[in-house]
């Protein structure tokens, strides 16, 4: 009776110790190696694990571990023959993984870049175009005013023209003016005393 409960406190300390020292771990890659029923050499092969298989570590006892492999199986292997560093079976689909994403990220960089030349060559022709307008807009602008210069300057001689016929034919209206005016004077004096000669007889 004293035996069964020494050997099942035992199993409740072991079961108990697992989780603590539980981890995951990688057998090395060098090659296969053996799992064995004990921690040491005199104990039987029970199977073997292949290189850079994933395992859990539960204990550890002189140069020995137990694991336990994919395959749900526990044995015990050397302590040199785990290594907490992945396989390169564990790596290898997580660095395809990796370069399928950073390849689509490039990918998307490259289209989004694009993208963005696209729109700056097509931003810049049409300010090449806008520039072009402006300037064609300014040379027509320049003809139009210098049109305008010239209608002005005909305009202006026109005007001093005018003004210089208004001012001939003032010059004019009053000179015949001033001239009937002289005429009329001239000729009254000797109209009037004929007349006053004529009445007195």
């Amino acid at each position: 009776m004293q035996k069964r409960i020494s050997t099942l406190l035992a199993c409740l300390l072991l079961g108990a110790s697992i989780p603590a020292v539980a981890n995951t771990q990688y057998v090395t890659e060098n090659l296969n190696t053996y799992l064995r029923k004990g921690p040491g050499d005199q104990f039987k092969i029970s199977g073997t694990v292949q290189a850079g298989d994933k395992v859990t570590v539960i204990d550890r006892k002189d140069r020995y571990t137990l694991i336990r492999d994919s395959k749900n199986r526990e044995g015990w292997i050397l302590s040199n023959e785990v290594t907490a560093q992945a396989s390169s079976k564990e790596l290898t689909p997580q660095l395809k993984q990796q370069v399928q994403e950073l390849t689509l990220k490039l990918a998307n960089i490259d289209k989004d870049w694009q993208q963005r030349t696209a729109e700056m060559q097509s931003r810049a022709q049409q300010a090449d175009r806008q520039s072009s307008d402006l300037i064609e807009q300014n040379a027509q602008l320049k003809r139009e005013v210098e049109i305008l210069k010239n209608k002005n300057r005909d305009l202006e001689a026109i005007q001093n023209a005018e003004s210089r016929e208004i001012m001939i034919q003032y010059f004019i209206y009053g000179g015949s003016v001033l001239g009937a005016g002289l005429l009329l004077g001239l000729l009254l004096p000797l109209i009037m005393p004929r007349r006053k000669r004529n009445s007195s007889w």
